[in-house]
């Protein structure tokens, strides 16, 4: 069974605040017996060493789906009050994340020029990116990333798999996909890989 590791921030900048995606992850856990690592990063250092230990093989096989639950902003994401950008984790992850799909679970992160996009899956052997291209409601996005965590767990990571997880997604949840301005991008590299000469 893949598993999800989840970093996230502190969305109102206070530890007291309770607002998570922790409870999305765990309901899906208790009806799809979904693995996942659920960790909060207050700041840049919490954030890269937790990366660190989990780009590291024996971990990111096990855990495959790096979902990153931050506010955002085109190309970046906010950690505490510094951004991060997509150079930056690209950096910070090389060239570890064979079979790895990264959701972006903030607002506007995915509003990027798509040959970016590909940039960064190239420079970190990623098979896929998801996010939104916009500013998201709290309960929309958590309704809907239920469902899009579901289709995750079906389906490989590979070509075919991520088509069949966009299909489903586009069938079954077409109104939030338009409302959340949600997209998927697969590695051009995974979804049409080069012919042998």
């Amino acid at each position: 069974m893949k598993g999800v590791f989840c970093l996230e921030g502190f969305w109102y900048g206070d530890h007291r605040d309770t607002t998570s995606v922790y409870p999305v992850l765990d309901l899906v856990r208790r009806y799809q017996d979904l693995p996942f690592v659920h960790h909060r990063c207050a700041t840049v250092e919490e954030f890269v060493f937790s990366l660190e230990r989990w780009k590291t093989k024996a971990f990111h096989r096990r855990y495959p789906l790096l979902y990153l639950a931050f506010h955002g902003e085109p190309g970046k994401i906010l950690i505490g009050k510094e951004s991060f950008s997509l150079d930056q984790l690209a950096d910070l992850l090389g060239n570890k994340c064979s079979g790895v799909v990264i959701y972006f679970g903030s607002c506007a992160t995915m509003k990027l020029d798509r040959r970016k996009l590909q940039a960064f899956m190239q420079r970190t052997e990623t098979v896929a990116l998801l996010g939104y291209k916009q500013e998201v409601d709290w309960l929309t996005s958590a309704s809907f990333e239920i469902r899009l965590l579901s289709s995750l767990l079906l389906h490989p990571f590979d070509s075919r798999g991520i088509q069949k997880i966009d299909e489903d997604i586009k069938k079954n949840c077409r109104a939030q996909v338009k409302e959340l301005d949600f997209c998927l991008v697969p590695n051009e590299r995974v979804w049409f890989p080069r012919r042998r000469k």
